[in-house]
């Protein structure tokens, strides 16, 4: 009897242990949340406030129109502050591009969010495949746009997401900049890598991830003095599509418990209103905030 009940109570034992460090779980309510966190953060890789695609996207638009990156940034609704410091950018008359490194800060109180970035660009602009200095050198304007991110570095925290980016990188090239809206394909693969915590459900996911996206033709408000606010309605003009992959190894944590999962998907968001609509492979559709960097 005695060592049946020895017997059992390593059963027991052995039962919990499994349970509390679960790698492979595959209980519903952990698979939605898994999704629902991945969506939170592509939106937050997307978005504008956030530090995501959308606010390089931003930038590309203003130097398209012959504006500094320092030009005044999208502000969300109640009090928030934006600060960014830009060293001069410097010019290579040999190759034609310009480098500039960025420090920007955002912080809001109602909304309780903070961000801080940096991020160092290069840029050209041609005119017919030929560079030359500036969007306007004598009597030609430049119609295209090569703009790459080198790199970047940077904290985002808002209430229910911390995220610390670790590696950024990308090109595009930007068409049509003498006209009203322009037009954004990728070079390259935009790259983003980072460590995100999400709070929410009294559970704590740590997500260790990386994000790639390709641009097509995504079409967004060239920068013009005469546009009121342009840098805060930015987002409500973009359109196009963005396909990526999100691969990510996640921790949860609740209490005592722990589990770890993986999570490998295509997505695909298209822009448009100021909104981006998600949809992860297998994963299900998700609203985006493209201002906020928020899913919906």
């Amino acid at each position: 009897m005695k060592k049946l009940l020895t017997f059992c109570s390593l059963l027991v034992i052995a039962g919990i242990v499994f349970t509390g460090c679960d790698k492979n779980s595959t209980e519903p309510e952990d698979t939605t949340i898994l999704y629902e966190d991945a969506a939170e953060s592509i939106s937050a890789a997307t978005g504008d406030e956030s530090g995501g695609a959308m606010e390089s996207f931003a930038d590309i638009s203003a130097v398209a129109g012959g504006a500094s990156v320092s030009t005044s940034l999208a502000k969300s609704s109640g009090e928030s502050s934006v600060m960014t410091v830009a060293t001069p950018a410097e010019y290579d008359p040999i190759t034609g591009w310009w480098s500039v490194t960025i420090n920007r800060s955002r912080s809001g109180i109602i909304f309780n969010y903070n961000a801080s970035v940096q991020r160092v660009y290069q840029y050209q602009f041609q005119k017919n495949g030929v560079f030359q200095q500036n969007r306007i050198s004598g009597n030609d304007t430049a119609n295209t746009l090569k703009f790459k991110i080198i790199s970047g570095s940077g904290f985002f925290r808002n209430a229910n997401v911390h995220h610390n980016l670790t590696q950024l990188k990308g090109a595009w090239t930007a068409t049509k900049i003498d006209k009203d809206t322009i037009v954004l394909n990728s070079d390259t693969t935009y790259v983003r890598s980072g460590i995100d915590s999400i709070i929410t459900r009294n559970m704590i996911r740590t997500f260790t991830h990386t994000t790639t996206m390709e641009f097509s033709n995504v079409k967004g408000l060239r920068f013009r003095p005469s546009i009121i606010n342009w840098r805060s309605n930015f987002h409500q003009a973009v359109s196009g599509t963005i396909n990526g992959t999100y691969n990510a190894a996640i921790t949860f944590e609740r209490g005592t418990a722990y589990k770890e999962r993986t999570i490998n998907k295509t997505f695909t968001i298209i822009l448009g209103s100021g909104d981006g609509s998600l949809t992860i492979n297998g994963g299900g559709k998700f609203g985006m905030n493209l201002q906020e960097g928020k899913r919906k």
